[in-house]
């Protein structure tokens, strides 16, 4: 099924759903590990740095396991990924022919 998405997206105009993802990471290696995710992220909806850097974004849902490991790999364990959403759809006029 995924390449088969794949190639209709050379012809038709679609994408998958997103997935909603919130990040926890420690204020130590947040701002390293933010650099680092940017790239596989779509646009970040909301960032909070306190105690500890904190962003809710959507992401196409085949970078969910290198997310993962890069969290799991840079923070040792003390940062967490957590699911929001696994089917976040901006929906907007559409002509239907």
């Amino acid at each position: 099924a995924l390449e088969v998405i794949r190639q209709l997206k050379e012809t038709m105009q679609i994408e998958r759903a997103h997935m909603r993802l919130r990040f926890i990471l420690p204020a130590k290696e947040g701002k390293k590990l933010k650099e680092k995710l940017k790239p596989l992220l779509k646009v970040i909806e909301n960032e909070d740095f306190q105690d500890q850097l904190e962003i809710v974004c959507p992401v196409d849902p085949g970078c969910f396991r290198e997310i993962d490991e890069l969290i799991r790999s840079e923070t040792k364990g003390k940062g967490t990924l957590e699911v929001l959403s696994l089917k976040d759809v901006e929906e907007g006029d559409e002509k239907l022919e």
